[in-house]
């Protein structure tokens, strides 16, 4: 089996991925520690991962890439609860809006890093 794992770097890896937890509920399937850092690996399904890396070890070790960010989209079943719980939790969330005949909303991480949803086709 092969799995993908998406490289996301941020300033604070502990509060992202609890973030990604309470929000999206992905799992954690695995932490690293460098010593001086650590990293944590979060499924989002089977054949998908999120592993989250603090930017400044990034920055120290792989400079060439610390400046990347992915662009993702999530197909999300429970559209409308996911969005209930961003504004439940007063978390900056953008407005609903249809597209080509599917509701998307966008929302930002921890680090004001900004992310797509679409409701998933039944």
């Amino acid at each position: 089996m092969t799995t993908a794992n998406i490289m996301l770097y941020v300033a604070d890896v502990e509060a992202n991925a609890d973030f990604w937890k309470h929000y999206l509920e992905f799992k954690e399937v695995g932490r690293y520690d460098f010593g001086d850092s650590i990293s944590i690996v979060l499924a989002v399904n089977p054949m998908c991962n999120l592993q989250l890396f603090n930017i400044d070890f990034i920055r120290k070790n792989s400079p060439e890439v610390a400046s990347n960010k992915p662009s993702l989209l999530f197909d999300i079943s429970d559209f409308d609860g996911l969005y209930a719980r961003f504004k439940e939790n007063n978390e900056t969330v953008g407005e609903i809006i249809e597209m080509g005949g599917t509701r998307t909303f966008n929302f930002p991480d921890r680090d004001g890093n900004y992310y797509a949803v679409r409701e998933a086709a039944e």
